[in-house]
């Protein structure tokens, strides 16, 4: 799924088997009303242990990719919560 964010584009790439994980990909949207503060791709992942609830779930950043936008991060916990 693709979803607009400010000025930033985050896909969700996919899901582990257990709906316990989800990875998000971010990266630049402009429109011509954005800052073009997003500068890079950034990969990521939320994910919990099975059985455990949110006080667990914990957050992967890719070694190999960008910084990670904070506001990105906060959009996508609250998108997990809905879905993990």
């Amino acid at each position: 799924m693709d979803f607009i964010v400010g000025d930033m584009a985050i896909t969700t790439v996919g899901t582990d088997g257990d709906d316990r994980a989800i990875e998000f990909l971010v990266r630049p949207h402009r429109d011509g009303r954005s800052g073009g503060r997003v500068r890079s791709e950034g990969h990521f992942a939320i994910y919990r242990e099975h059985g455990q609830g949110w006080e667990g779930a914990r957050l992967a950043v890719d070694p190999q990719s960008g910084s990670v936008p904070v506001a990105a991060v906060e959009w996508a916990v609250e998108f997990a919560r809905e879905y993990l």
